[in-house]
């Protein structure tokens, strides 16, 4: 395939403005913590290098590197074996080991603590058959390395489905020929060959546990999440807290900039006349059936027990005299109408907002245009806390009507994801031609109208995979939610966080799977957008 050049006209201000608009919009945030941290007073930035704030400084990055090495071990080896291999069942596996995107963390902390320990599930089963007196708890770091680790590895392995395609077909057979055998053609020929695709999954997992607030605090894991949430919640320490913030953000940035240094400028492309042919399905013997065993044990945990576990909570709550309309109330009914209206007008928010920034990158490269896009994807190193504190103060200060509505909530989950939805958008008006604009000018229409009326048609798919996206990843939202909602408006994932951490666990099992549920339907449409069922050969 030949690169087409981008248009060489000037860039107009018709795209321009909304292009700047949608970037100031996403660096409000780092900005007024900027303001908000260079006013405060020595004391201020003394207590950030004080022992108990360096070792919040310290569980948190070795929760991030641990997460991320662990859900590389588990995606890593999925993602080949259910591409690249004969093992057994590969569409299923396939389907399962995505499903755990839909769990939110909190959900997945709450299934942990209402499974082990005195009086949890596991208890309940070992206790009568083998007299089992006490189950140990999770509360802690392996608590919060397990449920984070078992929730994000589908990140790593997206990543890696859509770049494994892009692997040369002649490089491992030439390693075959070599004499060397699958697994060592695996090691030394596909993971060199995909390391772009795991630095970045690798990235999101990092991120994401950076980010995380809802199970590091119900597993009582402290790290800078819950540290600024506390400084807001108990003292409305507002330096301390956006301190804590803009520490977080430099943290998050010094692992993108590690990121990107580990990726380099390598080019990671097909260089050969094998590159077209259709990748091979690898028979690897009898590993095909301890392969699926490793499959069908990482599905057992993220997404069997965590389904079966919420189900036994919700049937023991109604067994032991719990009321029913108490977990079938109306009220349920309301909370998934709020999720669902807070995902739907965040994934249009985003998908308006990213519409010219992506046009703008694609169409009209240059430093301004970087420097714009750059600001936009702010979101991936500022983790939701961060921003919503920051769009409370924001708020506080303009006062009604943005204070404390469902617009700021709403410009608030826009500034936190807007990149996915840039990402899948820029990524749609790679594929269309210039051409097709440059047609259409000639025949008299203006820059605009040519622009809206070949491309919109065309980049449909994308705009649907960046709504989906973004819906799916709105509906667990959880700090932005506890801090920014308006006083009458209550999401599933809030009544989920009040009930949980009362230990009120029957409760809380009818929003846990009524998110589960409304967050599958964004994900399956995502599942069929990457060709899982389709992907690289047949059963």
């Amino acid at each position: 395939m030949t690169l087409t050049k981008a248009l060489p006209s000037k860039t107009s201000l018709w795209i321009l403005i909304p292009s700047l608009l949608a970037a100031a919009l996403c660096i409000t945030p780092l900005v007024y913590l900027i303001i908000r941290v260079s006013g405060a007073d020595s004391d201020i930035w003394e207590w950030l290098i004080r022992t108990r704030t360096l070792m919040v400084f310290a569980r948190s990055i070795l929760l991030a590197i641990s997460v991320t090495l662990l859900s590389l071990i588990i995606a890593v080896p999925i993602t080949w074996f259910t591409t690249r291999t004969n093992m057994p069942y590969r569409k299923l596996w396939s389907v399962l080991t995505f499903l755990p995107l839909v769990i939110p963390s909190y959900v997945g902390a709450y299934i942990v603590l209402s499974f082990v320990g005195k009086g949890g599930l596991l208890y309940d089963i070992l206790n009568p058959l083998l007299g089992v007196d006490g189950i140990p708890t999770m509360y802690g770091f392996y608590g919060s390395l397990l449920t984070l680790s078992f929730l994000s590895y589908p990140y790593i392995i997206l990543t890696i489905r859509s770049n494994i395609s892009s692997v040369d077909v002649s490089g491992e057979e030439t390693a075959m020929l070599m004499g060397l055998n699958k697994f060592q053609t695996f090691i030394k020929v596909t993971i060199p060959s995909i390391k772009s695709a795991i630095y970045s999954g690798s990235l999101l997992v990092a991120l994401y546990t950076l980010s995380d607030f809802g199970a590091v605090s119900l597993l009582r894991y402290k790290t800078f999440t819950w540290s600024i949430f506390n400084q807001y919640e108990a003292g409305f320490d507002r330096n301390t807290a956006a301190l804590l913030s803009l520490a977080l953000f430099v943290l998050a940035t010094l692992f993108m900039a590690f990121e990107t240094f580990l990726r380099g400028n390598k080019k990671y492309y097909k260089n050969s006349s094998a590159a077209s042919r259709r990748l091979p399905i690898i028979d690897i013997g009898v590993w095909k059936w301890p392969a699926a065993g490793f499959c069908a044990l990482v599905s057992l945990i993220s997404v069997v027990i965590p389904l079966l576990v919420l189900l036994y909570w919700l049937v023991r709550g109604l067994y032991f005299g719990e009321d029913a309309t108490t977990l079938t109330a109306e009220s349920n009914h309301i909370l998934a109408f709020n999720s669902i209206t807070l995902s739907t007008l965040t994934a249009v928010l985003v998908v308006v907002l990213a519409l010219p920034v992506a046009y703008l990158s694609v169409r009209r490269p240059g430093a301004l245009t970087n420097i714009i896009e750059k600001m936009c994807f702010t979101g991936y190193a500022l983790p939701s806390i961060a921003v919503s504190l920051s769009l409370v103060f924001f708020g506080a200060k303009i006062g009604p009507p943005l204070y404390q509505s469902l617009l700021l909530l709403v410009i608030a989950c826009a500034v936190l994801y807007m990149p996915t939805g840039l990402g899948a958008i820029r990524s749609s008006i790679t594929q269309i031609s210039p051409r097709y604009e440059e047609s259409s000018m000639t025949l008299g229409k203006s820059k605009i109208k040519s622009a809206i009326l070949t491309n919109l048609p065309l980049m449909k798919s994308g705009m649907i995979m960046a709504a989906a996206t973004v819906f799916l990843i709105t509906m667990k939202e959880l700090p932005a939610v506890l801090l920014l909602a308006p006083l009458d408006f209550h999401t599933l994932t809030t009544a989920i966080w009040s009930f949980t951490s009362e230990a009120f666990f029957a409760r809380a099992a009818i929003p846990s799977i009524l998110l589960i549920f409304l967050s599958s339907i964004p994900l399956t449409m995502i599942v069929l957008k990457n060709n899982i069922f389709n992907s690289f050969g047949s059963e």
